[in-house]
């Protein structure tokens, strides 16, 4: 049967689907333009190096990279005193920019979960082997730039 426009029933279900369909192409073209979620990271830049104390690797520091504003990175060195610092869990680098570096080795003690939930072990802490003028009262100062950088520290007991 005819309407009275003179289309039959066909003619207007397929009519009336174009716009529609090419709304729905015109968003999933839209969608793939943009990415899927995106990301809501900063740009970063990647931050690597080595940790002497008096001319010897420093295994075990723990490095912060505070940044004037934002989120810090940190890093524990290796046994050969290499780091790279970790904006997150998932993310390495850090905000580029001016920085305030802070650099420690004391740890404090704690108890260790043994298994079958018994009492663990007690690990000893470990007293500090920098100068306050390395993490306390920090005079380290550095500038991350976009990119990878490589910043190096030579520490000195005294």
């Amino acid at each position: 049967m005819k309407s009275l426009l003179g289309l039959s029933g066909n003619d207007i279900t397929m009519k009336s689907m174009a716009p529609k369909f090419k709304s729905i192409i015109s968003l999933f073209v839209v969608l793939l333009m943009t990415g899927c979620g995106g990301s809501d990271a900063p740009e970063l830049g990647s931050v690597s190096g080595l940790v002497t104390l008096d001319g010897k690797p420093l295994a075990d520091a723990q490095i912060r990279f505070q940044p004037t504003s934002g989120r810090s990175s940190e890093a524990v060195t290796d046994e050969n005193g290499n780091y790279t610092l970790r904006y997150t869990a998932e993310e390495n680098g850090a905000l580029p920019g001016e920085h305030q570096v802070f650099i420690t080795t004391a740890t404090e003690g704690q108890a260790m979960p043994a298994e079958g939930g018994d009492e663990g072990e007690w690990v000893e802490g470990r007293e500090e082997l920098l100068p306050e003028k390395y993490h306390a009262k920090s005079e380290l100062k550095e500038t991350v730039t976009a990119g990878n950088n490589t910043i190096n520290f030579e520490l000195t007991s005294n």
